[in-house]
């Protein structure tokens, strides 16, 4: 053995050993090796390639990288690796397609792994079907729901253009005052809030009434007692505490007297009511809650009315026995004063950076501040300054006002 050979082979252990310990040695120079061991050298260093030809492509491999450079022909060390990647690649194709809703896509090169994975694209294409029958049972439903709300709303505007009708034409104030608003604001499509105006002998009578609830059962108690006040249009010689009265005992005896269990029912309502008397310039009011603001000369008076609802069976809003009676109150007029009625959705409406209510006193000293203005003009800011307070705070209560001047 020459002095090259002993070199070469001394660079062959050197090299086993980094192969073992998982390191790839340079290559080994033949030159001048005998021939015999220059064979075992050439063997060598094509494994060594090899090897690292392998270790280069089986790291990307284990990280996903499916677009790794493949390993030459004569790699017979990566031949089984390279089905692999190519059955992965494939895969991977397939499950891009049951992405897109093809199950029919299956495998049967894997082994166990062929079972699970068609037995998932099974499971997931059943789950779909079920997915799909029930999203389409959820959308029967939602256009069942929407057809039934668009029943019930367009069932709930026609009740309002029939709430609408009810109310007194707005050119039969204008016949009885010199000028003469009204604002009517249901917190909903329609609403418990209603106004009545009639003439009687030498002059008329008005009043704002605000039945129990909101909405639909707001609505039906309007109805309800306006066809009761309907008996009372021809009974000329009613003061408004008569009618009052009445109406109160009306009321009861509608919602009441059957015998049937009232544990759940609340039914009546508040009311102002004045007698506008042309002939003797005299004003009597009689209030269920509700009062009566008087402007004249820039100064307003708020007239009380009884502290009792109407109806809530002989009781009032606290649950107490409702004793007192309504009572006339009478005042005389001049030319040019005015007169506010009002339920107390006015009052009672809360602002977006106030907790507290608009109040009577604001209401009272808005309609003074703004005495100069036509009536129509104290409307528009009457609603201006109501928005004004409620900001994106929302309506809390059907809002009703009139006002005439005499």
């Amino acid at each position: 053995m020459n002095d090259h050979d002993v070199t070469a082979a001394s660079q062959l252990q050197a090299g086993f050993k980094l192969l073992i310990q998982g390191k790839y040695p340079d290559e080994i120079s033949v030159t001048e090796c005998s021939e015999p061991l220059a064979e075992v050298v050439i063997s060598f260093n094509r494994l060594a390639r090899q090897l690292k030809e392998l270790y280069e492509y089986t790291i990307p491999l284990t990280r996903g990288v499916l677009n790794a450079q493949r390993p030459g022909k004569t790699n017979f060390l990566a031949s089984g690796l390279k089905e692999l990647h190519s059955k992965l690649s494939h895969l991977t194709w397939q499950a891009q397609q049951i992405e897109k809703g093809d199950y029919q896509q299956r495998i049967d090169f894997m082994g166990e792994f062929s079972l699970a994975f068609n037995s998932m694209v099974v499971k997931l294409e059943e789950r779909e079907q079920l997915l799909k029958g029930e999203i389409l049972i959820r959308q029967k439903a939602e256009q069942e729901v929407r057809l039934q709300n668009r029943f019930i709303t367009d069932s709930i505007h026609y009740a309002a253009v029939i709430q609408r009708s009810m109310l007194p034409n707005s050119e039969l104030m204008a016949g009885f005052a010199s000028a003469s608003f009204v604002i009517w604001k249901p917190r909903d499509i329609v609403g418990g809030d209603f106004y009545w105006i009639v003439p009687r002998v030498g002059g008329f009578m008005a009043a704002v009434i605000d039945c129990t609830g909101h909405g639909v059962p707001g609505a039906f108690m309007t109805l309800a007692v306006n066809q009761m006040l309907k008996a009372f249009e021809n009974k000329l010689d009613l003061t408004p505490a008569d009618l009052l009265t009445i109406l109160d005992e009306k009321v009861r005896e509608t919602f009441y007297s059957s015998g049937t269990n009232h544990d759940h029912l609340y039914a009546g309502l508040d009311m102002g009511l004045v007698f506008v008397n042309c002939g003797e310039r005299k004003i009597v009011f009689s209030g269920a809650r509700l009062p009566l603001f008087h402007l004249r000369n820039k100064k307003i008076k708020e007239i009380s009315g009884s502290r009792r609802s109407i109806g809530y069976e002989a009781r009032n809003r606290l649950g107490k026995k409702a004793a007192n009676s309504f009572q006339n109150r009478e005042i005389t007029y001049k030319d040019g004063d005015r007169l506010y009625l009002s339920t107390d959705g006015f009052f009672d409406q809360h602002g977006e950076n106030d907790s507290n209510p608009f109040g009577m006193d604001n209401f009272a000293q808005l309609l003074l501040e703004n005495e100069a203005l036509p009536l129509e003009e104290q409307k528009n800011v009457l609603m201006d300054s109501l928005h004004a307070y409620m900001g994106s705070e929302k309506q809390r209560d059907d809002i009703t006002v009139i006002g005439f001047e005499l």
